[in-house]
């Protein structure tokens, strides 16, 4: 390599290196989404149960499963609906992620895991909810993660997919301080954070 082209690779990698990244946490948001859910499903609850109720109360000899069996699906898609509301409530105000300079601990990760260990990441923003996947480098090791809880819908927890290689997590609507924050927020965030911890230990590697 160029000593010009030396130098300025590794005056791009101190500049970066230098970026300030304040420690923050990113909290799950969920308590509307849990209430819309569990009015609807207490809704479904009402009529499904209504409906199953009719036969008996008409008493009606023949024909009654016409309306006994959509009650009794109703009934059942109602109690389901308000054991999502329960788990999306218990979600509410969850700590999902807690960065600092150099480290990202998720919520069922036993320690921190520097943040140099990842090479990457993707956000996807859906109708109801955003997703996260981080990508590890490739001489890293995944971090130790507790196993999900009820596949992360009680608990904000990060699961590892595609073979340990990647480590994925779900938020309904993320906040950071308070405030909600969008998918170009919550990049930016990361993508500073990442780039400096990644610089720095380039710098260390190459004893600077």
């Amino acid at each position: 390599m160029a000593d010009t082209d030396r130098e300025t690779l590794l005056a791009w990698l101190r500049a970066h290196a230098e970026e300030s990244c304040k420690p923050w946490s990113l909290h799950e948001s969920s308590r509307g989404k849990a209430l819309a859910c569990g009015l609807l499903a207490f809704s479904l609850v009402l009529v499904g149960g209504w409906l199953a109720s009719l036969p008996a109360q008409w008493q009606m000899q023949s024909g009654h499963w016409l309306l006994w069996g959509p009650g009794v699906l109703l009934l059942v898609a109602g109690v389901a609906g308000l054991a999502l509301a329960e788990g999306l409530r218990r979600r509410h105000g969850k700590c999902v992620l807690s960065v600092t300079d150099d480290s990202v601990l998720f919520a069922n990760s036993h320690a921190p895991t520097p943040l140099y260990c990842f090479d990457g990441f993707e956000i996807y923003q859906r109708h109801l909810s955003m997703t996260l996947v981080f990508s590890l480098a490739a001489i890293s090791r995944a971090p130790q993660l507790a196993p999900a809880c009820f596949k992360s819908l009680v608990a904000p927890d990060a699961w590892p997919v595609a073979g340990g290689l990647r480590v994925k997590l779900w938020v309904c609507t993320p906040v950071v301080d308070g405030r909600r924050v969008d998918l170009q927020a919550l990049t930016d965030r990361l993508y500073v954070c990442m780039e400096a911890a990644q610089a720095r230990r380039t710098l260390g590697q190459l004893g600077m």
